[in-house]
């Protein structure tokens, strides 16, 4: 794995840099924006880790044209404070502030290499630029996370930044009304539809809003059945993971399929063979890699990717149907997305899964839930 670091002239990630000459990573170092963006035009980099205050062209100025120039890199900015916001967070997969664990950058940085190759192939990018509308980052949603992020917690802001815009506001709401949501009396307004599910669940609706507000013409494909499945898969894997990680289960629950929307774009055609022989309720994966050379787990890890979202999000995406990866690590929220997706499926999970992380005794509550959340 090539890594560049960006510093500037005070040497900031002089330990980072230590770290880094002394483990399998080949590295090189610039102390300006200018430096780097010439480094980046001679040289192929798997990943960027950038100071932001750099001079004249700014760390951030720099992650941003990498994200449009070079997006299937890894991109890494260092703060000066705790928190990030929403325009920082949009341009990179993580962000880290001073003083720094640099055990931790190392270790986390060093472990995406695998990761990245997966879903950066050179077909998996041309599959998505075959296609001509792609879906939008969610950018309401990113500004949302940000104001969570803070530990003074605003409601009114939040009801404010959804209002601005009407459509996403009518689409929450409808969201917040549906049987699947609502076992109450009707919400009427953001701010009510906050204190009846609270902060992060809104964040969710909010994120499903953008990113089905997308709608692509596919051909025996339902954008409504998707949007349910994806709201069901999040509020189930949620259930399963420590309070910790619930936010961010509920988000890979709703993302986990989004690279259906892409690969079905690709080609009419291809898309028209893929339903005249795909299973109902089943896993597909194969006749994905038959029919299009990839599946939507690496094309929407890809997309996530182009997004900037964090690996630990990418990975569940992209491992939501391969259980067997699962067993390497500790249960997450990896793991509760693909238990959740195959419950929700009414598909038995692998034995050896269920066995590995002692599910026995649970899961027929769990089964008994995913019937509830289907209904």
């Amino acid at each position: 794995m090539k890594v560049l670091i960006v510093d500037n002239t005070e040497q900031t990630l002089l330990a980072l840099k230590q770290a880094f000459y002394n483990g399998p990573c080949q590295t090189a170092y610039v102390n300006n924006g200018k430096h780097a963006l010439k480094a980046l035009q001679q040289y192929k980099f798997d990943a960027i880790i950038s100071v932001l205050n750099l001079g004249k062209i700014s760390g951030l100025d720099l992650l941003k044209a990498i994200a449009l120039k070079q997006p299937a890199m890894i991109r890494v900015a260092i703060t000066h404070d705790s928190i990030t916001d929403s325009q920082t967070a949009s341009h990179c997969h993580y962000s880290y502030a001073l003083p720094l664990n640099v055990e931790d950058i190392h270790q986390t940085i060093t472990a995406l290499g695998d990761d990245n190759k997966a879903i950066t192939k050179d077909h998996i990018i041309k599959v998505v630029a075959k296609v001509k509308t792609l879906p939008s980052p969610p950018k309401v949603y990113l500004q949302l996370n940000a104001i969570l992020e803070e530990s003074n917690t605003d409601s009114e802001k939040i009801s404010e930044i959804i209002s601005q815009d009407p459509a996403l506001a009518a689409k929450v709401l409808q969201f917040s009304n549906s049987s699947l949501m609502n076992q109450g009396k009707p919400i009427n307004d953001i701010s009510e539809a906050i204190t009846r599910m609270g902060l992060e669940t809104l964040c969710c609706i909010v994120m499903t809003a953008e990113l089905f507000s997308y709608e692509p013409n596919i051909t025996d494909f339902s954008l409504i059945k998707e949007q349910l499945h994806c709201l069901s898969t999040a509020r189930l894997a949620a259930s399963m993971v420590k309070a910790e990680l619930k936010r961010d289960a509920l988000l890979a629950g709703l993302l986990h399929d989004i690279g259906k929307i892409v690969l079905f774009e690709m080609d009419p055609e291809l898309t028209k063979t893929y339903f005249k022989y795909r299973l109902k309720s089943a896993n597909n994966n194969a006749l994905e890699q038959k029919v299009f050379g990839t599946d939507h787990n690496h094309v929407g890890g890809y997309l996530l990717h182009m997004w900037s979202f964090s690996y630990h999000l990418i990975e569940a995406v992209v491992m939501h149907h391969r259980p067997e990866k699962l067993l390497k690590k500790s249960f997450g929220i990896a793991q509760a997305v693909y238990l959740a997706d195959i419950l929700l499926r009414e598909q038995q999970p692998e034995p050896t899964f269920i066995e590995h992380f002692k599910l026995e005794n649970v899961l027929e509550a769990l089964e008994k839930r995913a019937a509830k959340l289907r209904q």
